[in-house]
């Protein structure tokens, strides 16, 4: 874990990343007290976010809208992460000036593993989102065997989620409520 940054420090860094201008193909996140650049996903890693979000889709109701590429603020942490799929309330998007959701709007945030964000996804992600207590964290991860996908619920606000369920891909998993419902992994398959 990264030590705190001085108020003053913290402060410019959030003006650097409020600032920032990245050629195509790289986004920015704001992790652990660091500025953290990354590229943009493989194609394989799209096919994965493009099965989920078909079969979510079909699920979700209406006054949550499924996303991706925004920026979630978690106020327990000060972190600004982007996750690959996230569910929010419908009105935290209706803002024309706004580049960012807070995590009291949003119900669930997916992350599919590459190897250049593994290590953070399954670490520095999980403890940030249950700080904040965002509902679920879906994370899918190609990179661990055969595949698996691990639905983290019930977060403390002190960085744990309290429930996990972990299962390999072309095992159903069940997203728990408000959403109840059930994934088919066998589309992750490669």
């Amino acid at each position: 874990m990264t030590a705190p940054l001085p108020d003053q420090e913290f402060e410019n860094l959030l003006d650097i990343h409020a600032r920032l201008e990245l050629p195509d193909g790289v986004r920015a996140e704001l992790i652990g007290g660091e500025i953290v650049i990354s590229p943009t996903p493989a194609n394989f890693h799209n096919w994965i976010f493009s099965e989920l979000n078909l079969q979510l889709v079909r699920e979700v109701p209406a006054q949550w809208r499924i996303t991706n590429t925004t920026t979630v603020f978690l106020p327990a942490t000060e972190e600004r992460f982007i996750p690959d799929l996230l569910i929010c309330e419908s009105e935290a998007l209706k803002s024309m000036e706004e580049w960012q959701v807070q995590a009291d709007d949003v119900l669930l945030v997916a992350e599919i593993t590459s190897p250049s964000t593994r290590a953070r996804d399954l670490q520095a992600k999980v403890k940030g989102y249950a700080h904040s207590n965002v509902p679920m964290y879906l994370l899918i991860d190609p990179h661990d065997d055969e595949g698996y996908t691990t639905v983290y619920s019930v977060p403390d606000g002190k960085g744990r989620y309290r429930k996990k369920h972990r299962a390999a891909f072309g095992e159903p998993v069940t997203l728990p409520e408000p959403l109840g419902l059930e994934l088919d992994t066998a589309g992750f398959l490669k």
